[in-house]
């Protein structure tokens, strides 16, 4: 049986169209949740939206039910082609850019960034600016609500977990390592799918993430002009706690002060 063998450069690259099998369609439900409770709880309104790290779109849908203006932003042309199939005939505008250089046609009401895409800034000054781009990218008293890794409870912890993924047309074996001691996990991919063609394709793809404290996020945050109003445990929506090891946060951009 001939097998083909791809070296992958990027993460999604070849992942993307498996994704929502192996792992959005289970987490999804979980991420629009949360941010229906926070927009509730904290009152946010918007006319205008975008969301980072917008994946195949499934959030993007969500905010179209509140507003006109939507913009879906990725780095990833493999996601954002993944996107364009599910909101077609939607009047949301997809834009690949990097966070840390995030330029929106216009300031907008509120920026969402979920499923620990923000972790993927695999540096504090990489993730300051990306912060920085964002408040510059919202209108003056508008919402950040996103989702992080902070780490919590792994202080100094290396384990390594292996997960079997069977799918219709492709299997994949895992390797996730954690490591407290780096701040950090590592999840090694190992594919064998099935193409159009019905040819077999063996690939690998290595997604690196970066861990980010919870009290020194927020000291970040408030110092790129944010004030953060709510933090939530993001698995239980309860508030959390020191040991909240996924945090789902409310933040919204200070007004700017006016000198006459």
């Amino acid at each position: 049986m001939d097998v083909t063998t791809v070296n992958v450069s990027s993460p999604y690259e070849e992942f993307a169209r498996f994704y929502d099998r192996a792992m959005g369609d289970a987490i999804a439900p979980l991420i629009e949740r949360n941010f229906e409770r926070s927009r509730w709880r904290y009152g946010i309104r918007f006319k205008s939206a975008a969301d980072l790290g917008c994946g195949t779109g499934r959030l993007l849908l969500s905010l179209s039910r509140h507003c006109n203006v939507i913009y879906g932003v990725d780095r990833s042309a493999a996601m954002l082609a993944e996107a364009r199939r599910r909101i077609a005939n939607k009047n949301i505008h997809l834009l690949r850019q990097d966070l840390r250089t995030l330029q929106l046609p216009r300031r907008v009401d509120l920026i969402t960034c979920t499923f620990d895409t923000l972790n993927y800034l695999a540096t504090p000054n990489r993730l300051k600016k990306a912060f920085q781009h964002i408040v510059n990218n919202l209108s003056d008293g508008g919402h950040f609500v996103f989702d992080l890794i902070t780490g919590a409870g792994q202080r100094m912890r290396r384990q390594t977990i292996r997960q079997r993924l069977q799918l219709s047309n492709a299997e994949a074996e895992w390797r996730i390592t954690m490591d407290g001691q780096i701040h950090s996990s590592r999840v090694e991919m190992l594919w064998l799918s099935r193409g159009q063609n019905g040819c077999l394709k063996r690939w690998r793809e290595v997604h690196v993430q970066r861990w980010y404290p919870l009290r020194w996020l927020c000291g970040l945050l408030v110092r790129c002009g944010l004030l953060v109003r709510g933090i939530h445990n993001a698995a239980t929506y309860d508030a959390a706690t020191a040991r909240t090891f996924w945090a789902h946060l409310v933040a919204c951009k200070r007004p700017s002060i006016r000198r006459s």
